[in-house]
């Protein structure tokens, strides 16, 4: 990020941009039976289908990653469009209006010939969280059949907001994570 005022660049302090304070990664894994007369506690034929099947599951949750708010109008005497921040007015930057995620008012352009006030990377982005699956089964050690699930829960998520206050979409989602999405694998070794 470029600073906004190259004469005071203590004024660009902050955190990094991959500054995330919070996150867990939890990988677990499940075999049902793969005892010698069938499987998963079961008999019969219901035991020879549950046998031998492997789940595995992802799941990644975290804080959100830092964002600058972005002042993107000229301001007189600063000779700068575009890396500009904007001033700070006092009110909480998370109290906001229903359907939004950042209140404008905690924000207000720069005065004329000033540099805005709001610190570099001083909103926090929205909460992160995935699961990822998988499901395989070994037949007859040369058939492999796999389902593999991205976003298996089909949970939106933000990665990131709009932080340009002079725009009327400050505040909302930039884009959302894909949605879920499905692969079957059928492998023959030989």
């Amino acid at each position: 990020m470029i600073a906004q005022n190259w004469l005071d660049l203590s004024a660009e302090r902050g955190p990094s941009n991959f500054d995330q304070r919070h996150l867990l990664s939890l990988q677990t894994q499940y075999s049902s039976g793969v005892g010698v007369r069938g499987g998963a506690l079961l008999h019969g034929w219901k035991g020879t289908a549950f046998k031998g099947w492997t789940l595995i599951n992802q799941i990644n949750t975290g804080s959100g990653l830092p964002a600058t708010p972005i002042y993107a109008v000229a301001v007189q005497g600063t000779g700068v469009t575009g890396s500009l921040r904007p001033d700070t007015t006092g009110a909480p930057v998370q109290a906001a209006a229903p359907g939004r995620h950042l209140n404008p008012a905690a924000f207000t352009a720069p005065k004329t010939g000033q540099w805005g006030s709001a610190g570099r990377n001083s909103i926090v982005g929205p909460a992160q969280f995935s699961l990822n699956a998988s499901l395989g089964r070994t037949f007859a050690e040369n058939l492999d059949l796999r389902f593999d699930a991205t976003n298996a829960l089909n949970h939106v998520t933000y990665p990131s907001w709009n932080t340009v206050v002079s725009s009327s979409q400050f505040g909302l989602p930039v884009t959302a994570n894909a949605m879920r999405s499905l692969q079957a694998t059928l492998r023959w070794r030989f």
